[in-house]
């Protein structure tokens, strides 16, 4: 059994879906992870963003019940017990379900050292003839999408797909001596400095997740909702999502957006393409 994965019932404490606050802490650490030996006199060596991250997280293929109701646990404390976007007696047994899950792909992200999930994300693909032919974003903004061309009733529905509930666990957003949340202090013990310096990778993860999810599945093209400003960070890190809709009021300030998959994974800098790489190779074994 894969670490992390022993029951649907452990509880968990998560960040807001996006993770804005950790791509941009990514930015700013440059990617890179210092790693000291205190008994060398060496200066500090740096390990590139794919070790760092293989070093202390696995990303997996959340394909079985048991693995995706680990990422409904995610979501009913993000969106119900935290955030209160979803009301919590319309989840039952404390899982935040909803009418795509069952045709959507889903991702975990596992810290190794715990075994604890360090986030989830899904991937909703649009399929003509099924009962939601209709993404996510087009329910909440349809009336928005006003791009002459990129808009999911004018492409292709088998080529169409959603990028969303992207959920960070608490423990991965806190930044060092914070403590106070809905659902009290679950930090994990034990955390060097070295390994807390990789928790901003989470959140740029899951999107990459998400991406080696998209190309699986064979949907090249992609939507997601989601803040302004969160565009413009993923676009430092070579994923250019398009505004292709205007900005609504919907749990903040958000607006549809669209990147080619092809696009996203040819834009991404060095070091991301290497963390993908090794994502995918995950994500399929």
């Amino acid at each position: 059994m894969t670490p992390g994965l022993t029951s649907c019932r452990r509880r968990w404490l998560f960040v807001e879906p996006i993770g804005l606050a950790f791509i941009e802490r990514a930015h700013t650490d440059q990617g890179k992870v210092v790693s000291v030996d205190q008994h060398s006199q060496h200066p500090p060596r740096r390990e590139s963003v794919r070790d760092s991250f293989d070093h202390f997280f696995q990303p997996i293929l959340a394909d079985n019940s048991e693995r995706k109701c680990l990422a409904f646990r995610v979501r009913y404390d993000v969106y119900c017990r935290e955030f209160q976007y979803e009301r919590e007696e319309e989840c039952p047994g404390g899982l935040e379900t909803d009418e795509y899950d069952k045709e959507s792909v889903h991702g975990l992200v596992l810290h190794r050292p715990s075994g604890n999930v360090a986030g989830c994300v899904r991937v909703v693909p649009r399929e003509t003839g099924n009962t939601n032919e209709a993404l996510p974003l087009e329910l909440r903004c349809g009336e928005t999408l006003q791009h002459p061309t990129l808009r999911p009733p004018l492409l292709a529905a088998e080529g169409v797909c959603e990028i969303s509930r992207l959920a960070v666990h608490g423990s991965f957003r806190r930044r060092f001596g914070e403590t106070g949340s809905p659902l009290g202090d679950v930090s994990l013990p034990d955390i060097s400095a070295m390994e807390r310096r990789t928790f901003p990778l989470v959140s740029i993860a899951l999107f990459l997740v998400a991406t080696s999810l998209v190309k699986m599945i064979g949907k090249p093209h992609v939507f997601a909702m989601m803040e302004p400003r969160l565009a413009r960070l993923l676009k430092r890190s070579g994923l250019r999502f398009a505004p292709v809709g205007d900005i609504v009021d919907f749990r903040g300030l958000r607006a549809a957006y669209y990147i080619h998959v092809d696009e996203a994974i040819g834009g991404l800098n060095s070091d991301l393409t290497d963390l993908y790489r090794l994502i995918t190779r995950s994500i399929q074994a």
